[in-house]
């Protein structure tokens, strides 16, 4: 590609934390106030995160997930929990918090909270609107231990920071996020 630096661009950054555990559990909180359904919340995450699955041997996430609508981001509770609700930064489109040991490094619990402040969807549909599964995939990836990427020669990989409504890109992982995963859990 023109303007690609395999040299200068690497396009992947692992945190130095993983799971040691596997496969991970995690909880969905549905609730949001832009009538979302459950189901389509549920299966875009789940589907999300079994596109992490699909590129390495381990079973990162396990395919069986809990609904629990009290499930809260932001408290360290040993539950991987995951909602919608507003996140006081109009910047910041979803957060991901990670726990981890400071002996060895090993993540114990991941949060995501999914800001309200943006208008969720399936932006192949409506192009309008923040594609859930576009930045579930991102998120995810931050949930086993890889880190946002800004450097704009790799603005194609599923881990560069930014993204925008009508983006469905990050639906899919690119080589340096399958690169960056496989050196953390294994091809």
């Amino acid at each position: 590609n023109p303007g690609k630096n395999p040299k200068t661009d690497i396009c992947y950054k692992l945190m130095g934390v993983k799971w040691n555990s596997l496969p991970v559990n995690y909880t969905i909180n549905p609730l949001n106030s832009q009538g979302l359904s459950e189901e389509f919340i549920t299966s875009t995450i789940s589907s999300s995160a079994e596109i992490w699955d699909a590129s390495t041997s381990s079973e990162l996430f396990n395919n069986d997930y809990a609904v629990n609508y009290s499930a809260m981001y932001g408290k360290q509770d040993f539950k991987n929990s995951i909602d919608f609700a507003d996140y006081p930064n109009d910047g910041v489109i979803a957060v991901t918090s990670v726990w981890y040991t400071r002996v060895g490094k090993q993540i114990v619990e991941f949060d995501q909270r999914y800001n309200t402040r943006f208008v969720w969807g399936d932006a192949t549909i409506d192009s309008s609107k923040m594609d859930l599964k576009n930045i579930a995939v991102h998120e995810l990836g931050h949930s086993i231990g890889l880190g946002d990427i800004y450097s704009s020669g790799c603005s194609a990989v599923t881990m560069y920071g930014y993204s925008t409504e009508g983006e469905t890109s990050k639906r899919t992982l690119e080589q340096p996020d399958i690169v960056g995963l496989q050196k953390m859990y294994g091809p």
